[in-house]
């Protein structure tokens, strides 16, 4: 073989090497980003610095961030979903989740509200 076949078939391989791995780059970018869910209810659980918050999504995402900000009143929840990377995700069915959400302080009486709806969460 000549040089310049070796040299052609150099790039030739570069290009697909380039090519393979901006393929998941493309497909990341053009997906969209992060959306905020409504929580539906939530658990009070033995520990009272923590609460499981109940949620229903298509299965096909995935919890990419989980915040709370809170006050002497109340526990302002905020839940973020990101669609999974994959490219089957199971089904088109909601499934439930269940998020367990450490609180820097005790609930004690304190009201739950959903960061999205700005509504208080009902417990269960």
């Amino acid at each position: 073989m000549s040089w310049w076949r070796r040299r052609g078939a150099g790039w030739i391989l570069l290009g697909t090497v380039l090519l393979i791995g901006a393929v998941p780059v493309a497909r990341d970018l053009l997906r969209p980003d992060h959306q905020e869910i409504s929580v539906e209810a939530y658990d009070r659980t033995d520990d009272p610095q923590v609460i499981v918050a109940h949620l229903h999504k298509d299965p096909g995402y995935v919890v990419s961030r989980v915040a709370t900000t809170e006050d002497a009143s109340s526990v302002v929840v905020h839940v973020s979903v990101r669609p999974s990377r994959l490219f089957w995700s199971g089904g088109d069915e909601a499934v439930e989740w269940r998020i367990r959400i450490p609180l820097d302080r005790p609930l004690a009486d304190r009201q739950v509200i959903d960061g999205h709806t700005d509504a208080p969460i009902p417990e269960r």
